[in-house]
């Protein structure tokens, strides 16, 4: 993950979705990456200037086009420095940023924990797998 400190912070977001607006909309691998951004900068803290703090909730800037990439603005609430994470390198905001640290992704699975109701169908359904008993083997000789 890279993350970025702009040089001036930014304070238009029209062009922006709120996290927890895209969030409603996406899939698990969109939610895994977005915890990974978040965890990008927290890695970077120190280099790049963050204190831990936001202004507001992180923003979400989708793609709007193949060459574009998914990105996460984050505002600083002491002075409103602005954080841009991205999986990869963003020439436009390279020329922006003051600092730029490169961060490996934590690793995070696109899958949900199995609930009670997940591990008793699957326990159910390996009860009813099983192969048949044969009842003439089960009897008695005579």
């Amino acid at each position: 993950m890279i993350v970025y400190r702009l040089v001036t912070p930014i304070d238009e977001f029209d062009d922006l979705t709120t996290l927890p607006e895209w969030l409603r909309h996406a899939t698990p691998e969109a939610t895994a990456w977005s915890l990974q951004a978040v965890l990008a900068l927290a890695d970077a803290a120190d280099y790049v200037g963050w204190r831990g703090d936001m202004r507001h909730l992180p923003s979400i800037a989708a793609p709007n086009s193949e060459a574009d990439d998914l990105r996460m603005v984050i505002k600083q609430a002491d002075n409103g420095a602005t954080f841009v994470i991205s999986a990869n390198p963003l020439p436009w905001v390279e020329e922006l940023a003051s600092r730029r640290a490169e961060v490996p992704p934590r690793p995070i699975a696109a899958h949900t924990h199995p609930t009670y109701q997940d591990i008793a169908e699957a326990m159910s359904a390996t009860t009813t797998d099983s192969p048949p008993t044969d009842a003439a083997s089960e009897s008695t000789p005579e």
